[in-house]
């Protein structure tokens, strides 16, 4: 459920012409670069992409099951995580329409035991803003014998009985999942029903989405996806996928693509909800992210836990839908990049296909040559550093960048593990480095370097 800022917002500036991609091409160029993030161990599940209602791709990639090799389908079902919160807050957005609750609320109107309760509104829960414990701090691997079986919701309110709040609410962003595990809560309060049968009934069954739910543990194997927090050629490690009842209205529901093309649907022609509340989720975060790329606007939200990623990303006016489900991953990953890609394609944009990519270990002589600061122009340097026997590249000014460990292929040439990207230093006759040429969406751009 972490996400991770992508390095081309910081390197490159956007485009401003619009040259959309012809449909007739589109699918055949979604494909041959899906499998070829598929080749490159970056990609592992299935894609759906949709323009103006209409779907050009949906296709499965790899294996649902790698230890009896079974292969993925269209209709192979997967944990969508934090997407989950979008449907939370459109659920909430309902009930506030139907005159049960409204987000201007106190939480302690519905839990008034909970701590804190009487400071926070459920405005404040819907847009990470809280300034509550996030519960799923305290859930790892190890916890797996008692969170990857149904829990008590006692457990959760031992976990944050003596949590103080970080900040005020309403005074910082911090993105917490103990909100929305709140706001399912604040549901059953309001329905008086669970909140798994108010989503099926005010959601789920409006839209068709026969194939979307929660208890994921207990489908039949042949029809999920089972997750893995490494996958590559040379190593596979299984995680542990905890029950639904632990990641409940904040990451709980699965889902296919083709359901969540439905839910697409829902949120282009302002179904389920007036258009106004509508407008509000987006404008105040309700469960959705807003942003821009190539100069286009999107609404989106991404899941991720290790063993599974998701992403939905919808661009309003291009009426563009890309819905990607992987069963791999960790902490660290992403599969953001890809939307990126298909979305340059969509927007007639350049991209590159993945390469295959084998990291290869370099001396400490070697890795020390590289180190020192690089710069673009006068807006935009990056410090090349060495850190137990890798290159990362940091933003020279602090906040500017993520930190981005460099994966050598060899002497010169690396690779950013989850990015499409490529880094090959320069170096004069004398064998001094003179600076690199960043490889990214199909474009080179030249950082020179300045000591």
């Amino acid at each position: 459920m972490k996400r991770m800022l992508s390095l081309v917002t910081f390197l490159l500036t956007s485009y401003v012409a619009v040259v959309a991609q012809p449909l007739k091409t589109l699918p055949h160029q979604a494909d041959e670069y899906l499998r070829s993030a598929k080749a490159a161990y970056r990609f592992n599940g299935v894609a759906l992409m949709a323009h103006r209602g209409e779907v050009i791709l949906h296709k499965a990639y790899g294996f649902a099951q790698v230890s009896r090799p079974t292969p993925n389908d269209t209709s192979t079902r997967f944990p969508i995580l934090s997407v989950t919160k979008s449907f939370t807050s459109a659920l909430v957005l309902k009930l506030q329409e139907q005159g049960k609750l409204s987000v201007e609320d106190k939480l302690s109107k519905y839990l008034p035991d909970f701590p804190h309760s009487h400071q926070i509104k459920l405005h404040h829960l819907m847009n990470h803003t809280s300034g509550l414990f996030n519960y799923t701090e305290l859930i790892d691997e190890e916890d797996s014998t008692i969170v990857c079986h149904p829990i008590s919701r006692q457990l959760f309110f031992d976990l944050m009985q003596d949590k103080p709040l970080a900040f005020t609410p309403g005074k910082q962003f911090s993105y917490n999942n103990s909100g929305y595990f709140l706001l399912g809560l604040v549901i059953e309060q309001a329905t008086g029903k669970p909140y798994e049968q108010a989503m099926r009934e005010l959601i789920f069954q409006p839209l068709g989405m026969n194939h979307s739910g929660f208890d994921y543990l207990n489908l039949p194997a042949g029809a999920r996806a089972f997750g893995y927090d490494t996958l590559t050629s040379t190593h596979v490690s299984a995680y542990p996928h905890p029950d639904s009842t632990v990641l409940y209205a904040a990451g709980g529901i699965y889902s296919t693509a083709r359901d969540l093309f439905q839910w697409a649907r829902a949120v282009a022609a302002k179904q389920l909800l007036a258009e106004k509340t509508w407008k509000q989720a987006f404008k105040e975060g309700y469960g959705w992210q807003t942003g821009t790329y190539e100069n286009k606007g999107y609404v989106r939200h991404s899941g991720g836990y290790p063993g599974f990623m998701a992403e939905f990303i919808y661009y309003p006016t291009e009426d563009l839908t890309i819905i990607l489900l992987n069963n791999f991953g960790t902490y660290t990953d992403s599969i953001f990049p890809i939307v990126m890609d298909l979305s340059s394609m969509a927007f007639g944009k350049p991209y590159d296909l993945w390469q295959e990519r084998k990291e290869v270990e370099l001396s400490q002589n070697e890795l020390e040559s590289y180190v020192g600061t690089y710069r673009l122009n006068k807006k935009y340097a990056i410090d090349i550093v060495v850190r137990q026997g890798r290159l990362y590249a940091l933003g020279h000014t602090s906040g500017q960048m993520p930190e981005l460990a460099l994966h050598a292929t060899s002497p010169g040439h690396f690779f950013v593990w989850t990015f499409n990207n490529y880094v090959t230093f320069k170096k004069k006759a004398s064998g001094e480095v003179s600076g690199f040429v960043l490889r990214e969406h199909g474009k080179d751009s030249t950082w020179e370097k300045v000591k």
